[in-house]
Order: C-alpha cells, then structure tokens, then sequence
C-alpha cells in the first residue's frame, strides 16, 4: 500500500501544517481515483513511514478527513473511503451540479420531460402560486432526474416563469448544464435567495423506481421558490430527494 504514495510529497519548509498537507494528499488519490469507494486508506504507519513525520500528526489529518466525510474508521478493520458523500442541502443558493464539482465528484442529469404549461390544472396551481404568476400565463415545467456518480439521487421539478421557459424551449437545455446556470448565463437573470420548505416523506412509485429505491423508503420532499436579484419569481421547485444520501446541514447564530 505504501507504494500509493510514492508519488506524493510533503513539504516540510512550508507554511501549510503538515496534517493539512497530508490530508489534502488523500483527497487527491480519492478524486484522481487513486483511492476507490470502499477502498481501505494507507495505514497510520504506512503514511508516517513514507512521509517520515508522526503518527500524532497522520491522526490529526485522519480527524479532519473523517469530519469532512471523506472516509470512515471500522475499528479492528481499517479506515476506509466513503461511499459517495452525503451532499448538504440548501445552505447556499448552489445548485446540486455546481456543489459536487467541487467536491470532486461527477454529476450528470436525465431530462424526463420538458412541458410548455397553458391552462391551470389542480396538480399545477402550486407552481403558479409559488411563481406568483396569473394562470392565463404560459410556464415551463422540466423534470430532470439527477445522478452522482451515476447513482440517482434526486428527482427535481422546475416550473419556470415563460421568460425563462421560452428561452429553453428556444435552445434547448443541456443535460450537464444546471437551470442556475442557465438562467444566469443565458437569460441574464441573477438569482438571490429561495425559500424551500422540508419534508419527511416515504417514495412511492414511480419515484421509487427513478431513484432505484424500495417503495416506502425515506426521501425528503422540498418546494419553495427562487429569486432574483430583484425579488422577482423565478423558478418554483418540487423536488425528491433520497433520504438515505442527503443531509440538511444548518448553523445556527445569535
């Protein structure tokens, strides 16, 4: 295992702390794959041995990596690389591809419909309120179903004000490309906040069977809207996510 890190160094003249050299080692063998899900890491003595530092000093980086999800420690096993990561939800007005991309990881999506909406249906009166839009106007609905890792992990709904839908329909929307982007990019439209309300929920089909999971299992359902920079509607969202991949992760300040 050792040999895993032949191809590494630590700089031991420079300003950065040698555990945080360390750890920043083991991210890059993770993300060029060098180091594999589940794969277990080089050991504490192994790490020490080849960089010739302490193993004080490997188990400050090992805390840090384990705290930022990167591996786990079974004891009397080892310390292995985490699955994928369980991404954190609505914290920053991020978008699910741009969070992962700097993690490392790959995203891509599944366009399941694109839908030009004209007349108000019950099953949309949601969208047209959370858009605060009148129901004589035209919206676009796209539903996309979005991996990491070509793993599902979530199914999101976005119901888009006509400016914003039309320009879609016009151009097309680009599987790896996210509507944030879109919209900022594109349509010249900058974003500023969402207001997304969480729910506990169980899948039923055909969510289920989109997001490759047993019917009943945990997934949390999130709605609200997003804005512009002048607090206008922009896109309301319906989205599912699976409850055994991701996290809400709050700070709470006084």
């Amino acid at each position: 295992m050792s040999k895993a890190l032949a191809n590494y160094f630590i700089d031991k003249n420079s300003h950065t702390p040698i555990y945080i050299q360390v750890r920043d080692i083991i991210v890059k063998m993770i993300k060029d794959k060098k180091l594999v899900p589940s794969a277990k890491i080089p050991s504490e003595n192994e790490i020490s041995a080849a960089f010739n530092i302490s193993r004080m000093t490997v188990r400050q980086a090992i805390r840090e990596l384990v705290k930022e999800e990167y591996i786990h420690i079974k004891r009397g096993e080892g310390t292995f690389v985490n699955d994928l990561p369980s991404p954190q939800m609505l914290i920053k007005l991020e978008g699910f591809s741009a969070v992962m991309h700097k993690m490392g990881y790959r995203t891509h999506s599944k366009i399941l419909k694109i839908k030009k909406i004209t007349h108000v249906l019950k099953k949309y009166e949601y969208a047209y309120r959370g858009l605060h839009e009148k129901t004589e106007r035209p919206i676009v609905m796209v539903r996309r179903l979005r991996y990491l890792e070509d793993i599902p992990y979530c199914l999101e709904t976005s119901f888009l004000t006509n400016v914003v839908g039309e320009k879609i329909l016009e151009t097309g929307l680009d599987e790896n490309i996210s509507i944030y982007g879109f919209i900022e990019q594109q349509v010249k439209i900058h974003l500023s906040r969402a207001e997304h309300i969480i729910e506990p929920a169980l899948a039923k089909n055909p969510t289920a069977e989109l997001l490759d999971i047993k019917v009943g299992s945990p997934i949390l359902f999130v709605r609200g809207t997003t804005f512009s920079i002048e607090n206008r509607p922009i896109e309301y969202l319906e989205g599912v996510y699976r409850g055994d991949k991701y996290k809400l992760n709050i700070e709470i300040t006084k």
